[in-house]
């Protein structure tokens, strides 16, 4: 008998093995009111999301694969800045054009800085010429700079992107330029016309990833003006290509933009990758091929879904930071002294929402980490001892997210260690009976 007791005691004690299981639950949040009708957008593609969840917020054909010009830069400025925070690249490390970039660097009809065949130029000028006034042989010197070629550093840019679980990219230039005008530097089996091409929806990720892993991008690109080479023979005054932000023509009243990249090409016509913010809230959009006779016409069709969501959505936080999801309050602990923990959620919890809800009922999509579908943990418990993740959702908002739905942890906020030895026994005791029964 008292051999058996121990066997039961022995199997009880066993951490429990982490599964993962999706429940769901409610509580208190917000419902959604009906936002007013969505604009009509003049452009192939378009869409709006929030940089920091992915969620939709706007769409318009934006899983549709087309070309994006000069918005390819973004990939690049992503791979330099990631080079430089590796230590392999410094800012004022120094490079000079080979033949072939020199060559079209005096191409007046391309966007392009002027550049001298034997002056090397830093790294830091040929960052700030790319992004700011598009310069596609200041973007190809950077890559054959990082990677020794052109080819080498597409192949970067392919594994880059396919890392954040872009399919559909067709990417053959670091610059964005068409193959009729990289004569000898185009990427091997690639068409004569290749063009990069991606949907909008991707370029969306491209500029979340850049946005997130990198804010400081936004220091260069919200510059309206610079001086490339300047006392030099160089000397060029450039102007941005974003006429969207502040004192430009096509600059908002209601919102501030301070980025992204524009792009054109014959196939890509007029596109824009733009991010502004308003109270605090950023967004992100992407408008690809605007149509209409006006010069300015991707930042008019970029102002329609911009104002379109500072107008009708607003981010509303569901959960404080260490507040308690009130259908994930508590957890069970198996042979514990308390025998419940507290639990919490060590992030706030927010989501676009149309403005004008109602307080309502939040569903929690709910995935296990530790301690099966009824939360139920075995001492000893530690405390912020994470045991599932959870994701919101509300009745009439989009549960679209890029990239990957958001999940926000949730964790013990005390601990819980075992009980003494003689609760243990009398708990094996009770647990062997009532199996006999």
């Amino acid at each position: 008998m008292f051999k058996r007791i121990l066997q039961v005691l022995m199997t009880g004690l066993l951490l429990v093995t982490p599964v993962a299981v999706a429940t769901s639950a409610t509580q208190q949040g917000v419902q959604a009111a009906t936002a007013t009708s969505a604009p009509q957008v003049d452009a192939s593609a378009a869409i709006a999301i929030d940089p920091q969840s992915g969620q939709v917020l706007y769409e318009k054909n934006a899983d549709q694969v087309l070309p994006i010009a000069s918005m390819t830069k973004m990939i690049t400025a992503y791979i330099v800045l990631d080079q430089i925070k590796q230590g392999k690249l410094k800012w004022e490390q120094t490079t000079k054009p080979d033949a072939a970039i020199y060559k079209l660097s005096q191409d007046k009809e391309l966007t392009n800085v002027p550049l001298q065949a034997d002056k090397a130029y830093s790294v830091r000028e040929l960052y700030q010429a790319m992004l700011i006034a598009s310069a596609n042989d200041a973007a190809m010197m950077l890559a054959n700079l990082v990677a020794g070629s052109q080819k080498n550093f597409v192949d970067l840019m392919r594994q880059k992107v396919s890392q954040w679980g872009i399919k559909d990219a067709k990417l053959y230039s670091v610059s964005g330029l068409n193959n009729q005008y990289l004569t000898g530097e185009t990427y091997p089996g690639s068409a004569a016309d290749a063009e990069n091409e991606m949907s909008a929806s991707e370029v969306a990720i491209v500029a979340q990833h850049l946005l997130k892993t990198f804010p400081e991008v936004l220091e260069t690109t919200k510059q309206t003006a610079f001086t490339f080479g300047p006392k030099t023979i160089d000397e060029t005054k450039m102007a941005t290509w974003n006429l969207m932000l502040p004192g430009q023509n096509n600059a908002p009243k209601d919102y501030v933009v301070d980025g992204l990249k524009t792009g054109t090409t014959d196939k890509a016509g007029d596109c824009f990758t733009g991010t502004a913010t308003k109270d605090g809230q950023r967004i992100l959009t992407v408008v690809m091929h605007a149509n209409g006779s006006d010069k300015g016409r991707r930042f008019i069709e970029t102002n329609k879904v911009m104002q379109y969501v500072f107008d009708n959505w607003q981010q509303t936080q569901l959960v404080k930071k260490g507040a308690t999801i009130k259908p994930f309050a508590t957890a069970d602990v198996k042979y514990g002294r308390t025998k419940t923990v507290a639990l919490e959620t060590p992030q706030a919890i927010a989501m676009w929402v149309p403005k004008g809800t109602q307080v309502a009922n939040v569903d929690w999509d709910y995935q296990v980490v530790q301690g099966g579908q009824k939360r139920q943990l075995t001492a000893p418990v530690k405390k912020a001892a994470v045991i599932g993740k959870v994701t919101p959702k509300i009745a009439g908002v989009t549960n679209r997210y890029l990239g990957t739905t958001p999940q926000y942890t949730v964790q013990t906020k005390t601990a819980d260690p075992k009980a003494n030895v003689f609760v243990l026994i009398g708990t094996g005791v009770r647990e062997f009976f009532t199996n006999l029964f």
